[in-house]
């Protein structure tokens, strides 16, 4: 069995399953005989080596046992290759099954690991690493007091999450302050509202945000769109920053709203024999079909950019922020015999217009700038005194949809992208 990771990156919060189980094992390319003597003569060399260590290596006058040096091995091997692929001793590749099946005490921040230093890409709305305030690429330097230098992804789950209630501390340095602080959250079952209610913008603007993608979260935004078809408006913004992904089949119902029935919107290229697997959308298109400017920043992570992406593509939407942030792949994950696990990254997403998300992210057609301070500052002031003229990417979708402007025709090709 192998199960496919359709997540951004590790979610340190409840949401739905983020995994699904493969229909079929995967289907590997025919190897060259050559290829299969090099592989031989390499095992034997693998083999004289762990024997060497076990005749000759004295620690506290015990021996080491085949399975340390087997899970060292493994463990190395998948450190050569990228940041998301990874091995899994028998307890964490158990905490991984219950991350995707069930419930669990989190803090509610979406990591990775860039240059070595754990990284948070974006927190979860209304989770307690949001109410504190954490931020886009700040960085986790300790976990109650243990340094976080060369941690692994699965050290990281088994650190931050725990029973709901029970406190964790974090040493987090905010390279864009120049600062480092010390801040307790406090574990909690989190299940984030994914689509925000909708609001009335002047000019007869709507504007939706999508926090992350789970499974009703293509249901939750049609809701929301048949509520905003009420009011008559002339255009809608749909808010895609700091969302860091979620399900891909979620972001596909997502972009399969706005979208003409069996329109491809994402695609997977493997090494499997099968390798390119295509994503359409399906089910009705919903009614509203309005202009359209989307919002993204470096906050933007998987399903989000399969939907920019896709929405781009397709002439649907003008995209305005900043580049996103550019994870666009695959992990499945292998069990072993005795329990334990390989996490390999085994597909990468284009778009419908052959662009690879991976490493490169989705470009804005309308580059705005602003710091992810000034974002999630006013991100925190929605709920009180909001003024969306203060957000100048916001205010810049604004101009793009009034009435009148030249550039609320959705289908205009002549611009071209710019990188942030």
């Amino acid at each position: 069995m192998k199960v496919h990771i359709a997540l951004s990156m590790l979610l340190l919060a409840t949401v739905p399953s983020m995994a699904r189980p493969a229909t079929e094992s995967p289907t590997v390319a025919t190897t060259p005989a050559l290829s299969n003597q090099e592989a031989f003569e390499q095992m034997a060399r693998f083999t004289l080596a762990m024997e060497q260590v076990r005749n000759f290596y004295i620690e506290a006058g015990e021996e080491v046992s085949y399975e340390t040096l087997i899970d060292g091995a493994i463990a190395g091997m998948m450190g050569k290759l990228d940041r998301y692929s990874g091995f899994m001793e028998g307890r964490e590749a158990r905490g991984l099954r219950e991350q995707t099946q069930g419930r669990f005490g989190g803090v509610g921040v979406v990591i990775s690991i860039e240059d070595g230093q754990l990284t948070i890409v974006s927190p979860v709305e209304d989770t307690p690493g949001w109410e504190a305030g954490l931020m886009t690429d700040d960085r986790i330097l300790e976990i109650d007091g243990r340094s976080t230098r060369g941690i692994s992804m699965q050290e990281v789950v088994e650190q931050l999450r725990g029973e709901p209630g029970t406190p964790v501390n974090l040493k987090i340095r905010r390279p864009s302050e120049r600062s480092t602080f010390d801040v307790t959250l406090t574990r909690a079952v989190i299940q984030p509202r994914t689509v925000q209610r909708h609001r009335m913008l002047e000019d007869e603007i709507g504007y939706i945000r999508i926090t992350q993608f789970a499974q009703p979260t293509a249901r939750m935004l049609r809701e929301e769109l048949n509520r905003l078809m009420r009011q008559n408006p002339k255009g809608l913004v749909l808010d895609l920053r700091g969302n860091p992904g979620g399900l891909m089949e979620s972001a596909v119902d997502v972009a399969g709203l706005f979208l003409p029935n069996e329109t491809l919107v994402v695609y997977t290229k493997s090494r499997e024999a099968d390798g390119r697997k295509e994503y359409f959308s399906s089910g009705r298109r919903h009614e509203l079909e309005l202009p359209l400017v989307v919002l993204i920043n470096q906050g933007s992570a998987s399903g989000a950019e399969i939907v920019a992406a896709a929405l781009k593509d397709h002439q649907r939407a003008k995209l305005v922020g900043q580049t996103t942030f550019g994870k666009g792949s695959v992990q499945s994950i292998m069990p072993l015999r005795d329990g334990s696990a390989i996490r390999l990254t085994t597909a990468i997403y284009y778009s419908p217009s052959d662009h690879m998300i991976h490493e490169q992210g989705v470009a804005p057609d309308v580059p705005v700038s602003m710091s992810i301070r000034n974002w999630s500052r006013l991100q925190r002031s929605m709920n009180d005194d909001w003024n969306w003229r203060e957000d100048p990417q916001l205010s810049e979708a604004m101009a793009l949809l009034l009435p009148g402007s030249a550039t609320v025709e959705m289908d205009d090709t002549s611009d071209e992208e710019d990188a942030d």
